[in-house]
């Protein structure tokens, strides 16, 4: 969970001079994804473009297949593993607050094994912004493309983590990048992705959890 957020507040050790190392790019990893209807397509489209640009420069893709919510439950079957069914919902739940802040997403965990579903709140983001003038500019005064921009900006790098946490299988969090606990108004809302970066540590993790569980579409 991310945020303003944290199911676990453990710490990973990062080594802050890990450089990147290239990698062979997996075919894409099919991910279901619904909406409320309070949720306007467009959104959707950007959310999922931002978690899809964090995730590029790590090698790994998506394949987004929007249902709507009576076919969210109606999984593809066409491939096997152990992380397949990974299924995204887009509502208007608040979730549960930590230390007086809502998460805009997160994910479950049973007996240390991430559940096959991500939530991401539309409302807290809607908030989350309200809450943020001195940083985002006085949303009530945005033009309905700006807020929606920035806006999914934030739920799309929510996303982004909460994808970690899944494809990591792990609730740790970083002191940087990407998996660390929680980030700033600013690191949200940005036009620069800075801050949500993985490591070489990560990418290696990653990696190493691919081959082994099948997470991609063999094509």
């Amino acid at each position: 969970m991310l945020i303003i957020t944290s199911l676990a507040a453990a710490a990973l050790a990062v080594s802050p001079g890990a450089a990147d190392a290239p990698t062979s790019a997996p075919p894409p990893m099919i991910v279901t994804v619904s909406t409320a209807v309070d949720v306007t397509p467009s959104l959707v489209s950007r959310v999922l473009e931002e978690a899809d640009a964090l995730w590029h420069a790590a090698g790994l893709t998506f394949e987004w297949r929007r249902v709507g919510l009576r076919d969210s439950t109606r999984l593809d079957r066409s491939v096997g593993g152990a992380l397949h069914g990974l299924r995204i919902m887009i509502g208007m739940s608040r979730g549960v607050s930590h230390d007086g802040q809502l998460p805009l997403g997160w994910i479950e965990f049973e007996q240390g094994t991430p559940g096959q579903e991500i939530y991401l709140s539309y409302q807290n983001a809607l908030d989350f912004l309200a809450d943020s003038p001195g940083v985002a500019g006085p949303a009530n005064r945005m033009p309905p493309v700006e807020r929606e921009i920035k806006v999914a900006r934030a739920m799309g790098r929510a996303l982004a983590h909460e994808l970690g946490h899944y494809l990591l299988a792990s609730k740790i969090h970083t002191r940087r990048g990407l998996m660390q606990a929680s980030h700033t108004a600013m690191e949200f809302f940005d036009y620069s992705r800075r801050g949500f970066e993985l490591d070489l540590a990560q990418r290696q993790m990653l990696a190493a959890r691919l081959s082994r569980d099948a997470v991609v579409v063999r094509q």
